[in-house]
């Protein structure tokens, strides 16, 4: 007997709810809370009841904006019963599936779930609390970028924890976890690994998702402000493939940090610290440091292959400007330092060339080398081209200084060089030549450094070389004058 009673008394409330949620002026009061909330025009185009395995009320097509910027397909709201059937909506987990959401929105986040703005419009169903937010394949779109974001989150009124967080786009995926405070202003902390990355990517979706700068945020304390600590086993990052790659990105207002920025490329460690403003173009400064890049597989990857070897350390800072990373640091000028140590560099021809020179070698001459023990240059790059100022090259059969330029563009190579030998080397040459062009007891033959760095050309000036000769001669006589006088 009481349990027919409590099984009527269940079909009864059962279909009491089920009279009050199928009434189109649930659906009605919906969009009327929504729209008060948000402030703008929101169209719910159906809302239907599911009593297990929790009162949830089921969402299709809404659409808010005129025009629409916002279109969600699927919403589930699971609420609490009690409250609910009193006309609110308390402790509710919020679901979103296949939905499409153009960014910036016309709108803010509200500052909590409404009740003031239920106290105006005179909605028969308050949105009370919202205890969790889940996004199922949602597309944010903004500037000509798309991605593609599932999450799992607990809604605490002022804060969203981000229990679990997955975005793709393009040749970027990346998991994630943090927390994002919403008031006084969208303040997100987020620890997040990727699988792929593009840095190219990752920049543009961080201008393209972001406040645009057309003054709609008057105070730039209001704008989002996200720090993300990022980490990929591999990533693309001007066009590089790099290994090991870990940065913390801080976007805030027009402003893009990522420092540090570290990565493993060319064989060799890369350790950076970019600050960046993006727009209409990025730009930004670099400060970089580098340590034992192999040499010949960036030359390689410079379109000049067997050109240069050995390993390469070095440091500098960078400013440029380009549509992407990539083109930023094709425009980048600066200056900096740089060593490459046991090397070489292929058909320099540097001890042939000086033997011609002499005219005769020797018959215990060595076999001529490319290769050299260390490079060492203070570097200036503006325009596509390098200039190197001091430039020092240090073999076992002679040293260079100098200066020299390299034009990234054409590979093309022009630069002054005093080519001083070792003294094996130096008693080679015939004793007029010693007499006229030596600097102590090493030979020092001025040379022009010319054709491209794949093929390098190292000619001695003959002019130069016998100005300093008749200088020298012109030296020795005068101390044997001098040495004359003073008997």
């Amino acid at each position: 007997m009481i349990a027919g009673v409590a099984a009527l008394l269940v079909v009864v409330a059962a279909g009491a709810a089920y009279w009050f949620f199928a009434r189109d002026g649930f659906r009605q009061a919906l969009e009327a809370q929504a729209t008060a909330w948000l402030g703008h025009p929101v169209r719910i185009s159906a809302a239907r009841v599911q009593f297990l395995p929790r009162l949830a009320v089921q969402l299709r097509d809404i659409r808010v904006g005129e025009p629409v910027r916002l279109t969600l397909d699927e919403v589930d709201l699971a609420s609490d019963l009690r409250p609910l059937v009193n006309g609110r909506i308390e402790n509710a987990d919020l679901a979103i599936s296949g939905s499409a959401i153009d960014l910036p929105l016309p709108f803010g986040l509200p500052q909590g779930p409404g009740r003031d703005a239920t106290a105006n419009s005179g909605a028969s169903v308050r949105i009370v609390s919202i205890k969790s937010i889940a996004l199922r394949s949602v597309r944010l779109r903004s500037r000509g970028r798309e991605i593609v974001v599932s999450a799992d989150s607990a809604y605490g009124g002022t804060a969203l924890a981000l229990n679990s967080f997955t975005a793709e786009s393009g040749g970027t995926t990346l998991k994630a976890e943090g927390l994002m405070v919403l008031s006084p202003r969208i303040d997100a902390r987020i620890n997040a690994v990727a699988n792929r990355l593009d840095l190219d990517e990752l920049l543009a979706l961080a201008d393209a998702f972001a406040p645009s700068a057309d003054g709609s945020v008057r105070d730039a304390r209001q704008s989002p402000r996200v720090a993300a600590s990022i980490s990929a086993d591999e990533a693309t990052a001007g066009g590089v493939k790099v290994r090991n790659f870990a940065t913390t990105l801080v976007r805030d207002g027009n402003s893009v940090s990522l420092s540090p920025l570290q990565f493993e490329a060319f064989g060799g460690r890369y350790a950076s610290s970019i600050q960046a403003r993006v727009g209409t173009q990025l730009s930004g400064t670099i400060e970089s440091k580098i340590e034992n890049i192999d040499v010949a597989q960036l030359a390689a990857f410079g379109g000049s292959p067997d050109s240069v070897t050995g390993t390469l350390s070095g440091a500098g800072k960078f400013a440029g400007s380009g549509a992407d990373f990539a083109q930023m640091l094709r425009n980048a000028s600066g200056s900096g330092s740089a060593s490459i140590v046991n090397g070489s560099i292929r058909r320099l021809n540097l001890v042939r060339t000086v033997v011609l020179f002499f005219g005769r070698p020797a018959p215990d001459a060595g076999e001529s080398t490319d290769r050299f023990d260390r490079l060492d240059t203070r570097f200036s790059l503006a325009n596509r081209v390098v200039k190197a100022e001091p430039l020092s090259l240090n073999t076992p059969d002679a040293d260079m200084t100098g200066s020299g330029t390299l034009n990234l563009e054409t590979d093309a190579l022009d630069g002054r060089v005093d080519v001083r030998l070792s003294e094996a080397l130096s008693r080679q040459a015939g004793t007029d030549l010693f007499r006229y062009t030596r600097e102590g007891n090493r030979i020092v033959l001025p040379a022009a450094i010319g054709g491209t760095l794949t093929n390098p050309r190292l000619t001695i000036d003959v002019g130069a070389a016998a100005q300093r000769g008749l200088r020298n001669e012109v030296e020795r006589r005068m101390k044997g004058i001098l040495d004359g006088l003073g008997r």
